[in-house]
């Protein structure tokens, strides 16, 4: 009676071991059913990761855009407020300036000055937002009309300046017309202010090949500033000198910004204090 229990359990360990044999050579060979499941794994949290970038994405988008619009509705509804408070200090001075203390003439020229900065920055917020709003057009573009047109304006405005502009005879791009002439003048007026101080100056516009892409450059030899604070460089009303030495509102390379991101394309800047600076940007592709 005992044999068949002894002959059944040699059959049963004769089985578990042929399937440990089998589990054994599955793993040698790599065929196992366990080997497949991280990889499944790995795959499942890929595309979760994917799904979360483009939810993200998606609210990244939505955010800017609603920025776009509190920043358009803010700096319009600014203006009309604006326009009373510095219409009537005026009015102030105008009509009762004889009857007032010297004490309330400064402070009332404080006010319409104060006033009128304000309103210079609503009206820089609201081009700002108009950037991130306006249609765009890609056209195929000669970028170097452009900065001849700015430079003969730039000489007839001031031409006491002694300022060489280096522009080559074309230099083709790809994208909107409207946007593009707005961020190289911009690139331009800035180069033209911070060589102000110099006796005689240049400023330079071209490209460079950098693999498949084309980088534009305005180059001048002004000011320039300190490379430490780059990164605030492109910030809304960020200045990088005193408004005493330099004025302007600190807007113009974040509207430059802005629209080279819309192209896809990418802006930098490399300076040296009182070595001028560089700006490069790129169109995408």
């Amino acid at each position: 009676m005992d044999a068949p229990n002894s002959k059944g359990e040699r059959k049963g360990g004769a089985r578990k071991g042929a399937g440990s044999g089998a589990q054994v050579a599955a793993r040698r060979d790599g065929s196992q059913q366990p080997d497949r499941e991280p990889a499944d794994d790995c795959e499942s949290r890929l595309a979760e990761a994917q799904r979360e970038l483009t939810r993200h994405k998606a609210t990244a988008e939505n955010l800017g855009k609603e920025l776009e619009t509190f920043s358009y509705a803010v700096s319009h509804d600014l203006r009309a407020p604006l326009r009373h408070l510095i219409g009537f200090s005026n009015a102030l001075l105008e009509d009762y300036g004889d009857s007032l203390e010297p004490t309330a003439h400064s402070y009332l020229d404080c006010i319409v000055r104060a006033g009128r900065k304000m309103e210079g920055l609503v009206d820089a917020l609201l081009a700002l937002s108009r950037i991130g709003r306006q249609d765009m057009t890609p056209l195929n573009l000669d970028l170097s009309q452009m900065a001849n047109s700015y430079a003969a304006c730039a000489k007839e405005g001031d031409p006491c300046r002694k300022v060489t502009f280096k522009v080559p005879d074309r230099l083709p791009a790809h994208g909107d017309a409207v946007l593009l002439r707005t961020a190289l003048e911009q690139l331009l007026e800035n180069a033209w202010k911070f060589t102000a101080k110099n006796e005689s100056a240049t400023i330079e516009v071209g490209s460079r090949q950098d693999g498949d892409e084309v980088v534009y450059f305005v180059r001048d030899d002004g000011a320039g500033f300190d490379m430490r604070f780059a990164d605030r460089l492109f910030g809304p009303f960020q200045r990088m000198h005193r408004e005493e030495e330099f004025p302007g509102l600190g807007i113009g390379l974040a509207i430059v910004q802005r629209i080279i991101n819309r192209h896809g394309g990418r802006i930098w800047a490399e300076a040296e204090v009182n070595g001028g600076a560089t700006f490069y940007f790129t169109l995408g592709s």
